[in-house]
């Protein structure tokens, strides 16, 4: 083998140790940086009387199989695209979550 080949190997070696001490790094500064900032809505949310909580927040189900829909108050983990368990009363499918959409008014969300 020759020079070119350890060294390469090396130079590229450190490169992804130094990539992958970065990522954990980033990883659990922002993961803090998110948990402040989640945490801090839920308090002001209690503080302020509840003005943005999940009760102002829709998701749309529909189905995919004949177009049946329905609007439903949102579930923290759904998301746009997913299965859900609720079935169509028309065909039985599984409905799928088609839109997620907050129903206050502008004034209200400044």
């Amino acid at each position: 083998m020759s020079f070119e080949y350890y060294y390469i190997t090396v130079v590229g070696l450190a490169i992804f140790v130094v990539a992958l001490l970065i990522g954990i790094i980033m990883n659990t500064r922002y993961y803090r940086v998110i948990k402040e900032m989640l945490s801090q809505t839920k308090e002001e949310a209690e503080l302020k009387g509840s003005p943005m909580s999940t009760a102002s927040e829709l998701e749309v189900l529909m189905c995919p199989r004949c177009g049946y829909s329905k609007v439903i108050p949102f579930r923290v983990g759904d998301y746009i695209g997913k299965v859900v368990e609720d079935t169509c009363p028309k065909d039985g499918e599984k409905l799928v979550v088609h839109a997620i959409y907050s129903s206050r008014s502008a004034e209200q969300q400044s």
